[in-house]
C-alpha cells in the first residue's frame, strides 16, 4: 500500500516538474520571488547521458539570457533587415541615433566592447581661438569646459544627446564612433558664411544612399563639404550621415539654429553674431 502511495506520489512530482520545465523553457526567472535577489543556476543536466554538473552558474554569463526580453527583440529585427538600422528604426518609430544607442546597449552586454560612459574624455581644454577672433571650436570648448567636459544637448526631434570633449574633437552618444573635429566645426561654420549664413545639412540625402554630388548631397551641403574635406571622400562617393551630429552640437553651442527640411532637405543658419564677426 506504502510503496503505491510512494509511486504515485513520485508520478506526480515528476509530472509536475515536466510541467514547470515545459513552462519555463522560454521564460527564465531571473530574481528570486520572494526577496528579489539575482538567482543562479544551481545544476547542469545532459539530457542525453544525464550527467549532472552541480555548481553556482550567474545567469548574467549565460549568452543570450543576460539579453532582456526587449533586447532579444531589437537583436531578432536586427537579424531580419540585416542590420540595417534605419530599415529597423522605421519598423519600430524610432530614429537612428536610438537605434544606435541600442545597438551598443547589446553590444555591452554580450561583451564586445567595454562600457565606458565617455571615451577619452578631456574635463578642459584651451579654446581654440584665433588671435583676431572666436572660433565655433573655442565657443563648443567653452561651453563644454564650463560643465566639465559632458553636456546634454538635443537633436532636431528633441531626443537628448549626451555630448563630451575629447582632445580631437566632440563625442556623443547616439553617434558614439564619430568624432566631431574642432577643424570641422571651425570650416563649417566658414562655408556657411561664404553662403550667406543658410548651409543645407544633407543628412537625408546622404542617410538614402546617394552620392556626393547628387541632388541633395551637393558639395556645399555640411554632409558633402566635411566628408570631402576631413573624411577622405570624393564627389561621386557615398558617405554616412554626419552632419545631424554637428548641427545639434553648433546649435547646442548657440552657433547657428538647427530647421527642418522645407523641400530642399534640414539646413542650419548661422546666427548674427557669429555671421557678422566676433
Amino acid at each position: 500500500m506504502y510503496t503505491l502511495f510512494f509511486y504515485f506520489y513520485y508520478m506526480y512530482v515528476e509530472w509536475f516538474i515536466l510541467i514547470e520545465e515545459i513552462h519555463m523553457k522560454n521564460n527564465v526567472i531571473r530574481n528570486c520571488p520572494s526577496c528579489g535577489a539575482e538567482l543562479h543556476i544551481s545544476q547542469l543536466k545532459c539530457p542525453e547521458c544525464k550527467i549532472e554538473i552541480n555548481g553556482d552558474f550567474d545567469l548574467q554569463d549565460s549568452l543570450p539570457l543576460n539579453l532582456t526580453p526587449e533586447e532579444m527583440e531589437f537583436v531578432k529585427l536586427f537579424i531580419k533587415f540585416e542590420g540595417n538600422l534605419s530599415k529597423m528604426g522605421n519598423e519600430i518609430g524610432l530614429n537612428y541615433a536610438s537605434m544606435k544607442e541600442k545597438l551598443r546597449s547589446v553590444k555591452v552586454k554580450l561583451g564586445l566592447i567595454n562600457e565606458v560612459p565617455y571615451p577619452d574624455l578631456a574635463p578642459q581644454m584651451e579654446p581654440r581661438d584665433q588671435e583676431d577672433h572666436l572660433t565655433a571650436s573655442g565657443e563648443i570648448i567653452r561651453k563644454l569646459n564650463a560643465s566639465s567636459g559632458v553636456a546634454k544637448c538635443k537633436m532636431l526631434r528633441g531626443e537628448p544627446l549626451s555630448i563630451w570633449l575629447t582632445k580631437e574633437g566632440v563625442r556623443n552618444s547616439g553617434y558614439p564612433e564619430l568624432i566631431c573635429e574642432w577643424k570641422a566645426f571651425d570650416a563649417i561654420l566658414e562655408k556657411a558664411c561664404q553662403l550667406g549664413g543658410k548651409m543645407y545639412r544633407g543628412d537625408s540625402a546622404a542617410q538614402s544612399g546617394a552620392k556626393i554630388g547628387d541632388p541633395g548631397l551637393e558639395e556645399n551641403t555640411i554632409d558633402g563639404f566635411i566628408s570631402m574635406n576631413f573624411y577622405d571622400k570624393k564627389k561621386g562617393d557615398s558617405t554616412i550621415r554626419r552632419s545631424t551630429y554637428y548641427a545639434a552640437i553648433m546649435a547646442w553651442a548657440g552657433i547657428c539654429e538647427n530647421h527642418r527640411s522645407e523641400g530642399r532637405g534640414g539646413y542650419i543658419l548661422i546666427k548674427d553674431p557669429w555671421l557678422f564677426g566676433n
